[in-house]
């Protein structure tokens, strides 16, 4: 499938990352088969509570199958999968939701962290929303 990169996309390749041997795992086999060419469109969408995000379209085109895509989202998020004598498995790597964390400090200077590994907006919203309570605490936000 020949795909035209869009301006400021990216266009990767099949097999690229699957291709790759990885390891050690206590598992073995070998991938399950091969990903697809796509076109990346950056976009901005709505997540399930409203709020904006920023996000890449991946667009197969017509020409490549369900599973093929699925192989190449899979394959992007860093998972890597095979079958063995054990049947199918899969390797994912841990996800970061944040790099900020919530702290406050007391009437005694005592200070204490409310919520960490979130994003900044999350941090500054939840501080925000706790200062705002009316108690004599101070919040603040802190990038781990």
């Amino acid at each position: 499938m020949e795909a035209l990169a869009p301006i400021g996309g990216r266009r990767y390749g099949s097999g690229d990352y699957m291709s790759e041997k990885h390891g050690p795992y206590h598992r073995l086999g070998e991938p399950g088969g091969p990903g697809c060419q796509v076109m990346v469109l950056p976009i901005s969408f709505k997540d399930p509570e409203g709020e904006k995000k920023e996000g890449e379209l991946l667009d197969a085109g017509d020409k490549a199958s369900e599973i093929e895509l699925l192989r190449t989202v899979a394959a992007r998020a860093g998972v890597t999968w095979g079958h063995d004598e054990f049947g199918w498995w899969a390797v994912m790597p841990k996800k970061q939701t944040g790099l900020w964390t919530v702290w406050r400090q007391d009437d005694n200077g005592n200070k204490f962290m409310v919520e960490g590994n979130l994003t900044e907006d999350n941090a500054k919203q939840l501080a925000h929303d706790l200062e705002s309570t009316g108690h004599k605490q101070t919040y603040w936000v802190e990038k781990e």
